[in-house]
């Protein structure tokens, strides 16, 4: 075979090549170096991106987190109140943050934004931080993924701990990311799409 043929050949691979790639690329967003899918599915139906920012602690970047929906939400109140299916997507990229560290942090996001819950929203969110009872690594998630009529399903590092029932206690926990006190204005505003 001459050089022309093999050149010719050569360069279809390579276009073939990058055309794979692309594709396999197409279907992830990339933020800062992390893959995130630009849709989950909850329950049957899918949900897309709507956006991705850094929590950050004393100046410590902790993880990133991504917030995705049926529908598109672009203000707090909806991705609190909508009663769709909805995720947040916490991606640590700090080297561990450990349960104690989990615990503090939900406690505190609870007390901020829902400081007197009933009897049986207390006795849920006791039992949705206790499923934080291990480190979480640089690298390893944490998904909550509310299903309307089922509820949030809590994911670490790949196990589903639980479903911790009612809209309730979604609105309790998406108010630490969007509520009037969140855990960050900055990723609050990211994850809504604003920044």
């Amino acid at each position: 075979m001459n050089q022309q043929g093999c050149a010719g050949k050569l360069s279809g691979f390579l276009v073939a090549t990058m055309v794979l790639f692309s594709a396999a690329f197409v279907s992830a967003a990339d933020f800062k170096g992390v893959s995130f899918p630009d849709e989950l599915t909850i329950g049957a139906e899918k949900c897309s991106l709507n956006g991705i920012g850094i929590r950050k602690k004393f100046f410590i970047d902790v993880y990133y987190g991504a917030f995705y929906a049926k529908d598109k939400v672009g203000d707090a109140t909806a991705a609190v109140e909508s009663d769709q299916p909805k995720a947040v997507v916490i991606h640590v990229i700090y080297k561990q943050v450990d349960a104690d560290k989990w615990v503090e942090g939900w406690k505190e996001g609870f007390a901020k934004n829902t400081p007197h819950p009933d009897s049986s929203l207390r006795e849920r969110m006791e039992t949705f931080m206790g499923w934080f009872n291990e480190p979480v690594k640089k690298g390893e998630e944490v998904r909550l993924l509310y299903e309307p009529g089922v509820g949030t399903h809590v994911v670490i590092k790949g196990v589903e701990k639980g479903v911790v029932p009612g809209a309730d206690f979604m609105q309790a926990v998406w108010k630490i990311y969007f509520g009037e006190h969140p855990a960050s204005e900055d990723l609050k505003k990211a994850m809504l799409g604003q920044s």
